[in-house]
């Protein structure tokens, strides 16, 4: 998770309907920027935002992938560690996850999708975040 902290990971992981991401060209570059925010119930806070770097629109996407999905597995993996301050802080009861309640694989795929047909998504207007 290069790039992101513990905490910023943590945001986005237990917040998978107030999220916005976009994906901006930057116009004399011709490059593209990512950003990762909160969305309006926090005043679309920035958790992560690049310089422009990507040569195309698909590789910030990808690049959103690589980000979403390192999240969800290393937060998922501390949730499940009984030992961990996250499981601890979060799930002291030691329930199993739930993912419709989490940043999970399936949201992930249509955040993708939605940043390849509008270069941004908003998933605090998606109607079901549930795989």
């Amino acid at each position: 998770m290069s790039g992101i902290t513990m905490l910023s990971a943590l945001e986005i992981f237990n917040n998978p309907a107030d999220i916005e991401i976009i994906v901006s060209e930057e116009k004399v570059s011709g490059k593209f920027a990512i950003g990762i925010f909160r969305g309006p119930g926090h005043n679309f806070k920035p958790i992560l935002t690049s310089q422009p770097f990507a040569e195309t629109k698909e590789d910030a996407v990808k690049e959103v992938d690589i980000i979403l999905r390192s999240i969800h597995e290393v937060v998922t993996k501390e949730f499940e560690n009984k030992e961990s301050f996250v499981s601890q802080y979060l799930n002291p009861d030691n329930k199993e996850l739930d993912q419709a309640k989490v940043l999970n694989l399936g949201l992930i795929s249509r955040i993708l999708d939605e940043l390849r047909q509008h270069q941004e998504v908003s998933t605090f207007t998606m109607f079901e975040i549930g795989d």
